[in-house]
């Protein structure tokens, strides 16, 4: 079997720390998404944390 072609896949996560001050998930997922895009991962999921403190 050639591990060269196997397609990985991943799960994306973003967090929030404060809703308040402008920040916003899909900034993080963008970013993300370009990364796997760019390096042929398959994504499985996203994930996004809002949290505080």
């Amino acid at each position: 079997m050639n591990n060269t072609n196997k397609l990985l896949r991943v799960a994306l996560y973003a967090r929030v720390s404060t809703l308040d001050k402008g920040q916003d998930p899909e900034t993080q997922l963008i970013q993300l998404r370009a990364y796997a895009q760019k390096r042929n991962f398959e994504i499985s999921g996203e994930f996004i944390d809002y949290a505080s403190g």
